[in-house]
């Protein structure tokens, strides 16, 4: 005869019912959790990041500074306008009055721009002379040369009445005698300043 077992609905070996149910974890995580867990990674990532655009952007304004030296260093601002000057003459006879004279008047302003480092070509012709006068250089000086340049060159560019050859070749010859003069004059300063400093060192 076969006997069945009674199975015992609580045993004492079983574990205890609320423990034998497991608790479904979590798949995916908050956005404070996860940024609370990788607070310190996120810091240093951002500073990393925020270092390395500083130095791009200081890399960049040196690079930037350092190639409008070179390109000072390399352009001579007497024989630029030199240049300037003897290239308008040559195209003289195919443009007109006023062009040529818009022109002149601009060698002139970028001649002096690049050797006395101020915005020449900003200013207007009072605001020019304004800044002449005020300037060691020139005053006492080219003052009178340079009023007269820019009020005969404003006349011409602003007057509706013919201008003569005459009158431009004076404007041409007026800027040539301005140029050429103050290379002079630097020149002789620069050697003036050259001579006392060897005096010294001598004495």
């Amino acid at each position: 005869m076969i006997r069945f077992l009674s199975i015992d609905n609580n045993p004492s070996y079983l574990l205890e019912q609320d423990l034998q149910k497991d608790s479904p974890l979590p798949v995916f995580k908050t956005l404070s959790e996860i940024l609370g867990e990788n607070l310190l990674l996120f810091g240093i990532i951002t500073i990393l990041v925020l270092s390395l655009a500083y130095f791009w952007y200081r890399l960049k304004n040196k690079r930037k500074q350092n190639s409008q030296v070179e390109e000072s260093i390399k352009s001579d601002p007497y024989k630029d306008a030199l240049l300037a000057i003897s290239e308008l003459q040559r195209q003289q006879q195919h443009i007109g009055a006023k062009p040529f004279v818009f022109k002149l008047s601009e060698i002139l302003r970028i001649y002096i721009e690049k050797l006395f480092r101020f915005p020449a070509m900003e200013l207007t012709g009072e605001e020019f002379m304004v800044e002449i006068a005020s300037h060691s250089f020139f005053k006492n000086r080219y003052e009178d040369l340079l009023k007269d340049f820019v009020d005969r060159g404003d006349r011409v560019k602003y007057s509706k009445e013919n201008i003569g050859s005459k009158d431009i070749d004076e404007l041409l010859e007026s800027a040539l005698h301005f140029v050429k003069d103050t290379n002079a004059k630097l020149v002789e300063q620069e050697n003036r300043e050259k001579n006392n400093e060897e005096s010294v060192v001598q004495s």
